[in-house]
């Protein structure tokens, strides 16, 4: 086995200082990854590449001088010195050095979850059990009820009690789960003009153009948004009519999910929810079901079984004169060119590329609607869920990052619909979106 303090070594070396670039000439502050080996700006601390005098000339409290090591959260300081700052990717810059593992707490007290900490000797994630090496305390802090709710597994008669989940936890995911979004559209993908402003009673157009003025449609050819598209002209777009899902369209579904799922943020979404026994306890296949079950099925809004959560939140409903749901980028941009959808001017703008308008769709008004521009459909439905299934019926507060790499905190609201239980899973989702 690995010395412990040589693996807590090698685990923060991901984490190292650059010594290449220095933060001088005013760079405090400042993120540029084409100019710089370095960085100087707060979320060097958790990428790991601040310059070697970043604590130095930027922010003094960056730094485990004058601290005591492996002595718990400090609460007061912008990055760690305690056992578990490489798990969260918090350490200070000079953490290596001025702490040398000594004092490493075998425990899996905080670090329940998905990924291999590589700066311990024992593991606290669900591959433990098959390599043999949990630590001592797994069974007793991760597979524990800690007060859960039981989730039962359709056919399979089996149960597992969730694992609560902190609200740290799903800040710390969410900000992991958006940093692998490998397949958003990039800086250049995409452009628009939000033109004027406009209110939510307003009823003029405010907004003479379109909103997208560029899309490069190749982002479009991506696994995750060609499966995406295959499934948003499946739906009756009025309320009130029973959809009839053809095996055609269950397939359809199907790879959805299996494209999803492929991804890193699938399968890191898929890790961390199955550690907390919030995944339908059964592998990645029990984690596809659930997702099925919670997006897909199908429940009665106007009528029996006329619109489910994807439809919802993905696509969108005609309910009466006014539009309901509506949330993906890649359908709006659709529809706009198709010249359905009106936009008449927006009501809100935040980082990172989020945008509150007002619209109409086959003329159906909608006074409020946000929509994430770029985002690839995994990161979307990975983000929904995660919020869903930890925080149902309520808001969600998540870390997204801006385009200077800085850390933002965005919420999410999601719905469940309070009619039939979706098989002894969480109930059905009503509807997920990104409050913009």
């Amino acid at each position: 086995m690995m010395n412990l303090k040589v693996g807590i070594l090698l685990a923060v070396s991901l984490f190292a200082v650059c010594s290449a670039d220095s933060c001088s000439n005013n760079r405090c502050g400042t993120f540029d990854l084409n100019a710089y080996d370095c960085q100087c700006n707060g979320e060097c601390i958790y990428h790991g590449n601040c310059c070697s005098d970043y604590s130095t000339l930027c922010d003094p409290d960056a730094t485990c001088s004058g601290r005591t090591c492996y002595n718990g959260h400090d609460t007061g300081k912008p990055c760690q010195c305690n056992d578990y700052c490489v798990q969260y990717k918090d350490c200070c810059p000079d953490f290596p050095a001025a702490c040398d593992g000594s004092n490493v707490v075998e425990s899996c007290a905080g670090r329940c979850g998905p990924g291999t900490d590589t700066g311990a000797s024992c593991q606290c994630n669900s591959y433990c059990l098959k390599y043999g090496d949990c630590c001592s305390d797994y069974s007793e802090l991760c597979e524990s009820g800690g007060g859960g709710t039981s989730t039962t597994n359709p056919g399979s008669g089996t149960s597992c009690s969730s694992v609560s989940v902190s609200d740290s936890e799903i800040v710390a995911v969410s900000y992991n789960l958006w940093s692998m979004d490998v397949n958003a559209a990039g800086p250049n993908d995409v452009t628009y003009d939000l033109q004027s402003s406009t209110t939510t009673g307003a009823t003029n157009d405010a907004a003479p153009g379109p909103f997208f003025t560029y899309v490069n449609e190749a982002v479009f050819q991506r696994t995750t948004f060609q499966k995406l598209r295959a499934i948003q002209d499946n739906y009756i777009r009025k309320q009130g009519f029973t959809e009839d899902v053809t095996a055609q369209e269950e397939q359809e579904n199907s790879d959805f999910l299996d494209a999803v799922l492929s991804t890193e943020i699938g399968q890191y979404l898929y890790e961390f929810l199955d550690s907390k026994n919030l995944a339908g306890c059964n592998g990645i296949e029990g984690f596809k079901q659930l997702l099925n079950v919670i997006w897909f099925g199908m429940y009665d809004r106007s009528a029996p079984d006329d619109t489910s959560g994807f439809e919802h939140s993905f696509v969108g409903e005609i309910k009466g004169s006014k539009v309901s749901g509506f949330h993906n980028w890649m359908y709006f941009y659709y529809e706009e060119q198709y010249g359905n959808f009106n936009y008449q001017g927006y009501i809100s703008q935040q980082e990172p590329n989020m945008v509150g308008m007002r619209h109409t769709w086959y003329e159906a008004p909608k006074s409020m609607n946000g929509f994430t521009i770029g985002t690839s459909p995994e990161i979307e439905l990975a983000l929904y869920t995660l919020c869903y299934l930890t925080r149902p019926g309520s808001l969600c507060t998540i870390n997204l990052s801006d385009e200077f790499g800085e850390a933002v905190e965005r919420k999410i609201q999601t719905w469940t619909w309070g009619g039939e239980q979706a098989q002894g899973y969480p109930k059905y989702i009503a509807s997920a979106y990104f409050l913009t």
